[in-house]
């Protein structure tokens, strides 16, 4: 087992690659072997560049940072505005290797908050680039605010060959729509064509959202993870299921994602008891870091890695450190979190429904599947437990709380992880409880 493969307190990208990766995602490239990930323009201490960044890893645990994909002609074209000011970043980038090409969704928006935005495809020989843009899959320039905002790209291909696209972020909902696999461009030649909608907020929810869809098919079931929450304090993951890649996407009691569910919420701001946290020590009277739990998991990509052959979920994360807390002041109760890391977890699927690893990825072995008899002795022998329990009521931040095994947990997987918020090695349980919530466990160690 290794050490996570970001490290809390450091800001500095060179030395700590998962630094400043905000909505990530992960590509398997079967050529060398290695695993890309691409993510959204940005830079917090490091010099600002637009073009997408580019990290790599052969494990999944341990990144470089390689330098950006699109070529200069790219950015120019996919920044044009026309009479609009250009696009400065690009955003929430998808890429996968096809037919001996790799290609790359990304989104340019008129501005931060429209919802009239592109989605361009660019494609390139080689994975670290230069990528050229080959057209426009997705268009809502001079839609209104009813309508999707084409940013936030995902492709999931179908038992049968066909292949769609998945996209939206907030507005009109999240839609998918067939896509040519031979091109990657849209089957009917129509980037203005928005497709068939599978998620929108219900309309009497207070939360915000859906936006950073993704869709994975495992075992002829479609699942959608998408996000809901502000950038921010509350973000989540969440997730529904469907026999057909165009919906409908329904919840764990049934309810559908279109109007109706938000989805069965997977991962969402938490805190777990730390007495070492994984972090750069604080050397000198003037830093006032501390640990603070992790604040707003979200838009993350479910991501096969062929190689294993096991799943995982990668998404962006942020420092809960209370010295990091932006608070705005038009805004109060929206917390802010300002130094974010790319975060990778196992993924399991119990009973048809995915459950993630409490603890970020460090080559930990594979978990199994919790038996009926493992409960029962677990309820029974007095053990102590430290639970994360996340509610698909709301997006509070859930700190944990230490007991017995709960008498009301169902199912889920078992295993041991580097212990993120203690150094060492833990004992844990990730799965459902009786009323549908999702349930992280650690067992604390006897005293």
């Amino acid at each position: 087992m290794q050490k996570p493969g970001f490290m809390l307190n450091l800001h500095d990208r060179t030395k700590n690659p998962a630094f400043e990766s905000h909505d990530p995602g992960m590509m398997y490239d079967p050529v060398s072997g290695w695993c890309y990930s691409y993510s959204t323009d940005g830079g917090i201490t490091s010099p600002y560049h637009q073009g997408i960044p580019i990290r790599k890893s052969k494990d999944l645990v341990n990144f470089e940072f390689v330098g950006f994909a699109l070529s200069d002609a790219a950015i120019a074209e996919g920044s044009d505005n026309g009479e609009y000011p250009p696009t400065r970043g690009f955003w929430a980038p998808y890429a996968e290797y096809v037919n001996g090409e790799y290609r790359i969704y990304y989104s340019a928006t008129k501005a931060f908050g429209s919802s009239e935005s592109r989605i361009w495809l660019a494609v390139a020989t080689h994975p670290e680039g230069p990528f050229e843009n080959r057209g426009v899959v997705a268009d809502t320039w001079g839609t209104t605010d009813a309508e999707p905002n084409a940013i936030d790209a995902h492709v999931v291909d179908t038992e049968d060959g066909r292949k769609y696209l998945i996209y939206g972020s907030f507005f009109g909902g999240i839609f998918v729509k067939e896509m040519d696999p031979a091109t990657g461009l849209c089957l009917n030649g129509d980037a203005k064509d928005l497709g068939t909608r599978i998620a929108k907020k219900p309309v009497d929810s207070y939360i915000d959202g859906p936006e950073g869809p993704a869709i994975i098919r495992v075992k002829n079931k479609y699942y959608l993870f998408i996000s809901y929450g502000w950038l921010g304090d509350d973000y989540d993951i969440r997730v529904g299921v469907s026999d057909n890649v165009e919906g409908p996407y329904v919840d764990k009691d049934g309810k559908c994602l279109d109007g109706v569910s938000l989805g069965q919420k997977v991962a969402g701001s938490y805190c777990f008891e730390a007495a070492a946290p994984y972090a750069k020590p604080v050397e000198g009277s003037d830093e006032v870091w501390s640990y603070g739990g992790f604040r707003g998991p979200g838009h993350g990509v479910p991501f096969y890695h062929d190689p294993s052959g096991n799943y995982f979920f990668v998404h962006h994360v942020r420092d809960g450190a209370p010295n990091l807390c932006h608070h705005s002041n038009n805004a109060p109760e929206r917390d802010s979190y300002i130094m974010h890391y790319m975060a990778v977890r196992r993924m399991y699927f119990v009973d048809g429904w995915p459950v993630f690893a409490p603890e970020p990825f460090a080559d930990e072995p594979l978990a199994e599947i919790v038996t009926a008899e493992q409960m029962e002795t677990w309820k029974k022998d007095g053990s102590q437990w430290e639970g994360i329990e996340f509610s698909n009521c709301n997006n509070e931040m859930k700190k944990s709380t230490t007991g017995n095994f709960p008498a009301e947990f169902v199912c889920g997987v078992s295993g041991t992880a580097y212990d993120y918020e203690n150094g060492g090695t833990c004992t844990f349980v990730s799965g459902y409880l009786k009323n549908g919530n999702t349930i992280w466990l650690k067992r604390k160690k006897a005293d």
